[in-house]
């Protein structure tokens, strides 16, 4: 028996391919490696009997993003972004050492009549709720909380 394995090779219309496909063949997938005898001429098996992928006659690559920790596989060499955390640098290693600055939570009492104010201008000037709060430490709730208070019956936004 003659193995083929997909994955490497010359191709056809954009597939790997290793001579005519005949019964008695045996294939292999590249990402399940599962190897198998074709039992039908005429053509590459559409998938593999064992994962049921359709890509089996395709380089498999097993990724890793950096940022989440998330491994997943994949048939393009440079995927975007991880499919968990959605990040486009998933293939850049995070820097050690250095620490980001972290915003200083304020708590409801320290909430003084001049940071109302800010919050009030802000949300008045467009800004949400969310950037209000990220942009002056206030938590989201006290935020949400001096909106209402000022816009009562409005739709506030978020």
């Amino acid at each position: 028996m003659e193995v083929i394995s997909m994955g490497s090779g010359d191709s056809v219309n954009g597939m790997p391919y290793e001579g005519p496909v005949t019964a008695g063949k045996v294939y292999v997938c590249s990402r399940c490696s599962h190897r198998w005898v074709a039992r039908k001429k005429g053509g590459l098996p559409k998938n593999c009997p064992k994962c049921r992928s359709t890509v089996w006659m395709k380089d498999y690559h097993i990724c890793k993003c950096y940022r989440c920790n998330h491994k997943w596989g994949t048939v393009n060499e440079e995927p975007k972004r991880c499919p968990k955390c959605h990040s486009t640098k998933w293939a850049v290693p995070v820097k050690t050492g250095e620490s980001s600055p972290r915003v200083r939570s304020v708590s409801r009492s320290m909430i003084g009549p001049d940071l109302m104010k800010e919050v009030v201008r802000r949300y008045a000037e467009g800004e949400s709720c969310t950037t209000i709060a990220i942009a002056t430490g206030i938590s989201f709730s006290d935020v949400y909380a001096i909106v209402k208070s000022h816009y009562a019956g409005d739709h506030i936004l978020v």
